[in-house]
Formats: structure tokens, C-alpha cells, sequence
């Protein structure tokens, strides 16, 4: 009997380790986010991985979105091999999605990795753990994005981290959708379309439009005040712009992108 059982404890051992593992990480981030102290939670994410050969994480994003708020992707996982056979590994990712000011926490989401099955296959989702949003200070982040692009803020376009700048992609060097769109706009001459993208809450339509306009004013297309000032802002944000060329995606520099545009 005490044979038959040794499997069975084994495996249960192997998954109260993993539990006890990936619970005190999960437990160490909630603890840090409940302070809402972002100074605190980005010194804890960026030496995360530190802690162990079988932890990963890293920011997708982390970028201005007004002068005083920023928005903020951070993946990160942990691998627990397989005692029976190490080259299998059971690997549980966690994704937080923050709002944030230079020093306050005023939204996350912090959610893990699920499957579920949908007409016979298997399709990822993100399951919420926890969440929290400071009204007050959310409302007064609205304002400051609609003080610069006189435009409310699309909660839709917040944490996008898969939609790419860029031209010639891939093996077929072929324009991603977001080029193909501006290049339409820019052939027509499209101004008010092309400020509406620059109006936008997600920072790789907002480039786009910038490099749409600098095309147009290539041709002549006068700009006011105003539009100069939102294109000067997009211009000049500090973080990373996904972005793709040829068969290379990668992120980068958002000012190391939009140097060229000269308005």
C-alpha cells in the first residue's frame, strides 16, 4: 500500500510547493500594491527576477500618457520544473496593469494567466486577482489628457501592448494595419481624421498620426498652435513605442522614433 501511495505524495508535495512558491510572490505584490507606493512596487518588480533562476519579469510598458501619469505593463512568471522530468516545466504568468503618477498607484489590475476551452481548443484570458482605482485622482488624470488633446480618455486604448509602428514587416514586408490606415489618410489629405488618431489614448496611434501630419506638411498643410503643442507632447514622452521593421519587432525609445519629424 505505502508503494501505491508514494506517486500520489509525491505529486502533492510538488504542488504545495508550487502553491507555497507562486502564493508568495503573488502575496509579496498585492501586499506592495495595497500601499499604492509605485517608487516601492518598481523597485520590487525590477528586482524581481533576481530572486531565482526560475522567475522572469519585465515591463511591456511603461510610458507617459500626461505630464504627471503614466501607464504601465508588467508581465512576470515563474517556472517550477517537473521533478520526474526537468525538461518539462509547469510556468504561471501574471500580468499587472497600472495607472500611476511619479510616486502614487491610482488604478492596477493585477490578473493571471487562465485557458479556457472554445470550440475544441484552448484559449488564453487573464483572470482579475485584484483591482483598484482612486476616483478622485483618476478623474483629475482625465482632465490633464483632455487639457493636452481636448479629447476624453479612451479606457479601450489603455494597456494595448500588441499594436505595432511600423513599415515592411515580416518575411512579406508588408505594412502593418495601422500604416496601411494612415497611408489612406495621407493620400486624401485627411487632416481632421489624422488629428482624431493623434487624440487617441494609445501612444503608437498618436506616433502614427504625427508622422501622417508630418507627411501633409511636407505638401504645405499649416498646423495651429494647438496642434503643435499635442504633437510636440506626443513627440517628446518618455518610454517605449512597439515597433517593427523588416522581419525585426522590438520596443523603443519613444523620442528615438519621432527625432526625424521636423514641425
Amino acid at each position: 500500500m505505502m508503494l501505491m501511495k508514494r506517486p500520489v505524495l509525491t505529486l502533492l508535495a510538488t504542488l504545495l510547493c508550487i502553491v507555497s512558491v507562486i502564493g508568495q510572490i503573488q502575496v509579496e505584490v498585492n501586499k506592495i500594491l495595497k500601499t499604492k507606493n509605485f517608487t516601492a512596487f518598481k523597485k520590487y518588480a525590477d528586482n524581481l527576477p533576481s530572486r531565482s533562476k526560475q522567475i522572469s519579469a519585465h515591463w511591456v510598458v511603461l510610458r507617459d500618457l500626461t505630464p504627471d501619469y503614466k501607464e504601465g505593463v508588467f508581465y512576470f512568471e515563474k517556472s517550477i520544473p517537473d521533478k520526474e522530468n526537468t525538461d518539462v516545466s509547469s510556468v504561471y504568468t501574471f500580468r499587472l496593469r497600472l495607472i500611476t503618477s511619479e510616486k502614487k498607484i491610482l488604478y492596477y489590475e493585477l490578473s493571471e494567466k487562465k485557458n479556457k476551452k472554445i470550440a475544441g481548443h484552448w484559449e488564453p484570458y487573464y483572470e482579475t486577482i485584484d483591482k483598484f482605482r482612486n476616483d478622485s485622482i483618476y478623474t483629475i488624470f482625465q482632465r490633464s489628457f483632455q487639457e493636452i488633446f481636448r479629447a476624453e480618455v479612451n479606457d479601450r486604448e489603455l494597456f494595448v501592448d500588441d499594436f505595432v509602428y511600423g513599415l515592411n514587416c515580416g518575411n512579406t514586408g508588408e505594412n502593418p494595419t495601422g500604416r496601411k490606415l494612415i497611408n489612406e489618410l495621407v493620400k486624401y489629405k485627411d487632416k481632421k481624421e489624422l488629428l482624431k488618431w493623434l487624440q487617441s489614448t494609445n501612444t503608437e496611434k498618436q506616433v502614427y498620426a504625427v508622422d501622417g501630419l508630418y507627411q501633409l506638411k511636407q505638401t504645405g498643410l499649416k498646423l495651429t498652435v494647438q496642434e503643435l503643442n499635442m504633437i510636440k507632447f506626443v513627440m517628446g514622452k518618455k518610454g517605449t513605442l512597439y515597433t517593427c521593421s523588416g522581419c525585426i519587432h522590438m520596443r523603443q525609445e519613444i523620442n528615438s522614433v519621432t527625432k526625424h519629424f521636423i514641425f
